[in-house]
């Protein structure tokens, strides 16, 4: 597309923050796409500084796109929405996309002003994950949340996300599964007999993720030619203490792709997700996966048999078994299945068909 890109086509992401994690990373990863860069003319604003710690600001400025800030840390919507809508008309936005509790009931004050046709991309299960984030906040943010996506148009980042909303909240919604731009292949082609067979959990170590449990799992594995890596940080960091020494800390790394392309196999014990996005880096480079029994994580299963299996973790000789059943699976299998079903091209194509009807 040559030339000034018309209005119809011009697009305002606004997100909480843009700190790094799930929702900043898949934002990136659907903006990055030659797909939908070459479709929209898009602008970032996120309602928080962009200096905040672990920002990804400048990997999306590095993109050639706008990024603004509110520079607004406080849930006072009232202002939020004000500074919102100033920004938005004088803008001229086709269309908007929030993301995030503060951005979504901030915007939804104020859609019935606004000519900008509007979006939510709906991460989470929001209720249950905020009752293992927030505690006694939970119910009311979970009312508030919900009040403001049945003012939009929801965009689910899987189909397990969709199908708990509508029955528990009535919401409808539309599922786009989240996707990641291809990776550096895994650098063995196969694990090769008298290796270490390297397991890895990359993600935040905190209560939802069960870090805990999954350590507590993989020691009870007396076999010696296993080891787990846990890559990340977070208010578990000070209190995993292990004496075993096949379990490996490495805190947070900018390396994540290195690291999971010299991994024989990805590891999550996550008690909720949307759709992890650490699993998709994990079979883009063509790592297979055991996952815990939670919908998202079946989803993700159930698109390929290459993918890696269920498991239970406090089951020791199944957990054990299945370590050996995902040596089996070679690379290339993962990511021709990966490139079919969860790639960043396959996601940006669905939204824009979605954001151009």
């Amino acid at each position: 597309m040559n030339g000034k890109r018309s209005l119809i086509n011009k697009i305002l992401f606004i997100t909480s923050s843009l700190q790094r994690g799930g929702p900043t990373n898949q934002l990136y990863e659907l903006v990055s796409s030659n797909i939908f860069r070459e479709s929209f003319n898009v602008e970032i604003l996120s309602l928080s500084p962009l200096d905040i710690n672990s920002s990804r600001s400048n990997d999306f400025k590095q993109l050639g796109l706008p990024v603004y800030s509110l520079n607004d840390n406080s849930h006072n919507y009232f202002v939020l929405k004000n500074k919102l809508y100033q920004f938005i008309t004088e803008n001229d936005y086709h269309t908007v996309i929030s993301q995030g509790i503060r951005a979504d009931i901030s915007i939804s004050l104020v859609h019935k002003k606004l000519s900008s046709k509007i979006y939510s991309i709906l991460h989470n299960y929001i209720g249950p994950d905020y009752r293992y984030t927030y505690g006694y906040k939970s119910s009311l943010m979970t009312f508030l949340h919900v009040r403001a996506l049945k003012k939009m148009n929801v965009i689910c980042v899987s189909e397990s996300v969709g199908h708990y909303v509508k029955h528990q909240y009535h919401l409808n919604t539309i599922a786009i599964r989240n996707g990641v731009s291809p990776s550096v292949p895994k650098i063995k082609s196969s694990h090769i007999d008298g290796d270490k067979i390297k397991l890895v959990y990359v993600g935040v170590l905190n209560d939802r993720k069960g870090v805990r449990e999954l350590i507590d799992s993989f020691i009870k594995i007396e076999r010696q030619d296993v080891e787990l890596s846990i890559v990340g940080s977070g208010p578990l960091s000070d209190s995993l203490i292990y004496s075993d020494r096949r379990v490996i800390f490495y805190g947070q790394r900018n390396d994540i792709a290195d690291i999971l392309a010299n991994s024989d196999i990805f590891v999550s014990n996550s008690k909720f997700e949307g759709l992890p996005m650490a699993v998709l880096e994990a079979l883009s480079v063509g790592i297979p996966c055991l996952l815990s029994k939670i919908p998202p994580h079946q989803e993700v299963i159930s698109l390929s048999k290459a993918f890696g299996s269920i498991c239970d973790f406090n089951d020791t000789p199944a957990f054990s078994h299945l370590i050996n059943e995902s040596l089996g699976i070679h690379p290339d299998a993962i990511i021709d299945d990966f490139n079919r079903n969860l790639s960043s091209d396959v996601m940006a194509e669905q939204y824009k068909k979605i954001l151009i009807s």
